[in-house]
């Protein structure tokens, strides 16, 4: 059994701060969806700060960061923004912050890319070819309805980012106030997704790759529909090993945590057990949307249930991998699975 994490600290209101170690702040911002909040880091760098992370673009996260900004961090100069992934509770405000601090955006050259094509239309801002996806994976026509109607365009969501960053490549040394955080980057959350480890300050800032409480969403995306998001997830979560396991763990959910290999071990214990559940409904041809409740046993909304379809989908297409699932286009147009033998 694994153990609850250790939170050393009380959750805070939105626009409330912690320092949770020696000129390294957490911040907490509110986001409009079921994950109500996003915690961002505000890390001491000379006679500036270093920023991770910027919030969603919304009203109440722009006043935040206002009062964060002339009072907590005293109107200093932003040295850089270092942005985790593409995400909008992540990136939204980049190009904000550039235009405004001339702080120059640090990034993985993915998730660079992919807000690049977001922007544009791309993948995760093309609705209708995610919509007919869906569909083909059993989606209901009330239920893709819904989710049409709760989607946000991050189009326009994300501002526009300058035409040049700092590409951030695993492994990589980063120099923030005379410590050294090394970029641990991994995928199935997003392309290329980077959290941070410090050893001289025994702190790990994990992003959406490790999570205290829930799991981070692992979708199969419509773009890549024969993909394996959650082999890639699996096999990024032993990137880890390394790290000091009394260190503090400061993610982009929840609160900060002690226990990071028991997390771990949760985290890969939970999606065995998924992926168990998914082997066992598939006895007979079902679809991705059949499988959905048989993975999560709680109520979904429209919002919601489209990261459950894709989950789902990244479960049973990792069990295609393994050998034990195989995926069929079936006469009515809907995709099914199957247990091999």
């Amino acid at each position: 059994m694994s153990k609850t994490p250790h939170y050393p600290f009380p959750r805070l209101e939105y626009g409330e701060s912690k320092e949770v170690s020696p000129g390294i702040y957490w911040l907490r911002m509110p986001l409009p969806f079921a994950l109500d909040h996003i915690n961002l880091w505000a890390l001491e760098d000379g006679d500036g700060w270093t920023i991770i992370d910027t919030g969603y673009n919304s009203g109440p996260t722009f006043k935040f960061w206002e009062n964060y900004l002339s009072k907590l961090l005293g109107g200093k100069k932003i040295q850089r923004l270092i942005i985790t992934h593409f995400h909008p509770d992540h990136v939204s405000l980049a190009g904000w912050f550039s235009e405004k601090f001339g702080a120059p955006i640090w990034m993985t050259y993915s998730e660079w890319m992919q807000v690049q094509l977001n922007r544009a239309g791309g993948p995760t801002a093309d609705i209708p070819s995610r919509l007919k996806f869906y569909a083909a994976n059993g989606m209901k026509e009330k239920s893709i309805e819904g989710y049409k109607s709760r989607r946000p365009d991050f189009s326009e969501i994300i501002l526009p980012l300058p035409p040049t960053f700092f590409r951030i490549m695993d492994g990589d040394s980063v120099s923030i106030n005379g410590n050294s955080w090394e970029a641990i980057t991994g995928a199935g959350h997003s392309p290329e997704h980077v959290a941070f480890w410090c050893s001289e300050r025994r702190l790990l800032i994990s992003g959406d790759q490790i999570l205290p409480r829930i799991s981070t969403n692992i979708s199969l995306q419509f773009n890549e529909p024969d993909g394996d998001p959650l082999g890639l997830y699996l096999s990024s979560l032993s990137k880890f090993s390394h790290i000091d396991d009394g260190s503090l763990t400061l993610p982009s959910h929840d609160r900060p945590f002690y226990g990071v290999h028991d997390r771990i071990k949760s985290l890969v214990d939970h999606h065995e057990d998924r992926l168990g559940a998914a082997f066992e409904a598939c006895r007979h041809p079902i679809t991705g949307a059949e499988m959905v409740p048989v993975i999560f046993n709680r109520q979904l909304d429209e919002h919601q249930l489209g990261f459950a379809l894709g989950e789902a989908l990244a479960h049973a297409n990792r069990l295609v991998f393994d050998g034990k699932l195989t995926k069929e286009l079936c006469s009515d147009g809907c995709i099914r699975y199957s247990q091999i033998g």
